[in-house]
């Protein structure tokens, strides 16, 4: 489904017109965030615009070898704003991409560029395709679009957008593996993309702390609702345990969809200013809209939540709640 406003053309048409930018996608950023932000930095770069290409609040050690990560600036913004545009990427609302109202409120133009379901076209130009399986495949048809100009990624680009791509779609797994995630793969490939470190870095590289970490989330799974639900509760005895933080339990939620009727997967994690959770689909159910529920979103197959206001057997047994009303509509 695509909602856009305006069309890619009118995209290229405002990266034109800008001279001063400031880019940046959602806090936390994953592969898809990061990867676009550094793929349109490179982009102005080339085009000869200046750019201030910014990250919050850290950057996960799987995504450290991504090209042009030394241009973005990590959790600091500029103290004196002075930016005639501004592009967010993967940000479903204003706010997503932290508190950047100081950028905002003066910039001439806003550029708002997603692929959710739910997303506010907050932007003075937007583009949201909710069909696309990743931004990244949005910012490779963004570089298709530039026509007489002719830009196309660098391998650089390449690599950074083929990384948006593949971590959005589970490595071509998940339900959002259209034809088109395919061709910009292919095409992403062709034009340089260094797939084999993108593989190696992502999917076969796990720190000691982080297998330890593993193991101890496994061992806590749970599973309620005739086994159509899983929860893992990682609490901050957990973390403290291992010497680990929140962020390094990436993949871990992923790990009971593979147990044969298990619809729904949930990754509860007390953290020390708020309970976050990670939610991901077998299949049937649609876990952002339980998401929703709570103030958070994200896709069909894999949505997400953060609470500060509830303990973490709080959010735990609302969850559950709503899981339970799901799993039971499920045929």
């Amino acid at each position: 489904m695509n909602n856009n406003s305006q069309n890619l053309k009118s995209v290229w048409q405002a990266l034109k017109n800008g001279q001063h930018f400031f880019v940046a996608g959602h806090l936390n950023p994953d592969g898809d965030s990061l990867g676009c932000t550094l793929a349109v930095t490179s982009l102005l770069e080339r085009m000869g615009k200046t750019v201030y290409a910014y990250a919050a609040p850290a950057v996960g050690n799987d995504l450290k070898f991504l090209p042009g990560l030394n241009k973005v600036h990590i959790g600091e913004l500029p103290p004196q704003p002075a930016f005639d545009t501004v592009i967010l990427l993967e940000c479903s609302d204003r706010q997503r991409g932290g508190d950047l109202e100081s950028i905002l409120r003066p910039a001439q133009t806003l550029i708002n560029i997603d692929h959710h379901l739910v997303s506010d076209a907050y932007g003075d130009v937007n583009y949201i395709d909710s069909g696309a399986s990743s931004t990244a495949e949005i910012i490779f048809q963004l570089f298709e679009t530039s026509g007489p100009d002719g830009w196309l990624p660098t391998p650089d680009e390449a690599t950074c957008l083929y990384t948006g791509l593949v971590t959005d779609t589970g490595r071509f797994v998940h339900s959002n593996t259209t034809a088109e995630a395919l061709r910009v793969a292919s095409a992403l490939v062709a034009l340089g993309a260094d797939v084999q470190q993108i593989n190696q870095v992502i999917y076969f590289t796990k720190s000691y702390i982080e297998l330890k970490l593993l193991g101890r989330a496994l061992e806590k799974m749970e599973m309620r609702f005739d086994n159509k639900y899983s929860q893992i509760i990682l609490t901050k005895r957990d973390f403290e345990t291992f010497g680990a933080t929140p962020a390094q339990t990436q993949g871990i939620v992923s790990q009971p969809t593979m147990i044969p009727g298990v619809e729904i997967s949930a990754l509860i994690k007390e953290e020390p200013d708020k309970v976050s959770v990670n939610l991901r689909s077998r299949g049937k159910a649609d876990v952002s809209q339980i998401a929703q529920q709570f103030g958070g979103g994200g896709h069909a197959r894999a949505a997400g939540f953060k609470v500060t206001d509830k303990t973490v057997t709080e959010v735990t047994d609302a969850l559950a709640e709503t899981v339970q009303h799901v799993v039971n509509t499920l045929q």
